[in-house]
């Protein structure tokens, strides 16, 4: 190889490796935000739906598929399901909006973050009763009841947003 080939090869080879490595840490070279509450990064969205929301896309397919759910509910509870659903990804977003521009505080971020969880663990256990083939009755009311608390718990967690 010549010494022209050398640099131009040189040079791709720097430049796809800045590329991965810009991709990857991409969040790290946002700039940092002076709130009243102190120095804080911006969020990523995506960031945050992998920390505190991990298993919404599935629950989320499962839900708009309605083959797995269809059957073990009635149409006004899969309904108020995928709205609260709706209302839980919407808020997630406002959450992230909120926090990035210093309107809610460090510490209403975590707790948010923290209802998140329970909203994620909320919808695993929908989930897995969803899944029992042949549900029995006491499957069906268990599965009832935790649909009923995640609705109640998304509205909670919509009220009290506009609360603060």
């Amino acid at each position: 190889m010549n010494t022209n080939t050398k640099t131009v090869a040189l040079i791709i080879v720097g430049g796809a490796l800045t590329a991965i490595l810009a991709f990857y840490f991409k969040d790290n070279l946002a700039p940092a935000v002076q709130c009243s509450d102190g120095m804080r990064n911006p969020v990523n969205i995506d960031n945050f739906t992998t920390k505190y929301w991990a298993n919404s896309a599935e629950f989320e397919a499962s839900i708009a598929e309605k083959g797995k759910l269809s059957g073990k509910l009635n149409p006004t509870q899969l309904k108020a399901l995928t709205d609260a659903l709706q209302q839980a990804n919407k808020f997630r977003k406002v959450l992230v909006a909120r926090s990035n521009s210093c309107a809610i505080t460090k510490l209403q971020y975590a707790e948010f973050g923290s209802r998140f969880q329970q909203l994620d663990s909320l919808s695993r256990r929908i989930d897995s009763l969803a899944a029992v083939p042949n549900p029995t009755d006491s499957d069906k009311a268990g599965l009832t009841q935790l649909i009923d608390e995640y609705i109640a718990f998304s509205q909670q967690l919509a009220k009290s947003s506009k609360s603060q």
